[in-house]
């Protein structure tokens, strides 16, 4: 298995939850560090300069498998279960300028906070009929071009539906698109999801990539989640797909992501 960082442009916005910012000075000191890729936080495709990047990446011979979105909710103010069509269209409109940059990498694109929340005088249905209808919109997109599309779970303190592995696995049967599939985090699972290493197996066929933090947020190793159990249960099913490492940035980015891929290694 694979193993990624998250990483973020300079303008991205102070709270995200990334361990590096900054491409140019960050790329260096992951590859030293023995990644094997990066995970690229943005909110816009003009956030990146595609030559720039794709020299950066071939010059310290990193991998880029997705791109992740979540800014387009903090910074721009636009997801896809918003009550206002317009601010839908929108967001799929700037989402799809992200599928066609993923593109250029062959990589995924994340969904995670852009996909929202259900609003307060909508009906759990709207809601989710909402979500669906910028799916399907955006998967017709992408899939002619290779990217896929992974929706990922999300916690009850960050949006009020698909919380689990569980719910976003089920949620994603319902709508056969083939190239949406599942982002799984152990952060987020380790509140609502109640076994992780049958649940990951359960859903291994649409199981697309998987974020590590421990409990706490912190590098894995720092917390209580057994990761033993969780990478056996990966290699059980041949998981081919990255392993993200998201976690904060504590007590230092450099030292978070050092921390976190001396033990993931240890467990490969």
């Amino acid at each position: 298995m694979k193993i990624a960082i998250t990483v973020s442009t300079r303008e991205a916005f102070p709270k995200a939850l990334v361990v590096f910012r900054g491409l140019e000075q960050s790329l260096p000191l992951i590859a030293e560090l023995g990644y094997d890729g990066v995970e690229v936080a943005i909110f816009h495709k003009d956030n990146i300069q595609l030559k720039n990047l794709k020299s950066l990446l071939k010059r310290y011979s990193l991998a880029l498998p997705v791109f992740s979105t979540g800014q387009m909710y903090t910074v721009l103010n636009v997801w896809f279960t918003h009550p206002e069509q317009e601010i839908r269209q929108k967001a799929t409109r700037i989402f799809k300028g992200i599928i066609d940059l993923a593109s250029e990498f062959g990589a995924d694109v994340n969904i995670s906070r852009v996909r929202g929340y259900i609003h307060e005088e909508d009906s759990y249905e709207e809601g989710l009929k909402r979500l669906s209808d910028c799916l399907y919109d955006l998967s017709g997109y992408a899939e002619p071009i290779g990217v896929r599309l992974l929706l990922e779970q999300m916690n009850m303190f960050e949006t009020n539906y698909l919380h689990s592995v569980r719910e976003v696995g089920d949620y994603i049967k319902t709508l056969n698109i083939h190239n949406l599939l599942i982002h799984a985090d152990t952060f987020h699972m380790n509140i609502h999801d109640i076994e992780f290493s049958a649940t990951l197996q359960e859903y291994g066929p649409i199981l697309g990539y998987i974020h590590f933090s421990d409990s706490n947020r912190r590098a894995p190793g720092q917390g209580h989640i057994d990761f033993i159990s969780i990478i056996q249960a990966l290699e059980e099913m041949n998981y081919p797909g990255w392993i993200g490492v998201e976690v904060l940035a504590e007590p230092s980015p450099l030292e978070a992501a050092r921390l976190s891929i001396e033990y993931l290694k240890k467990l490969k």
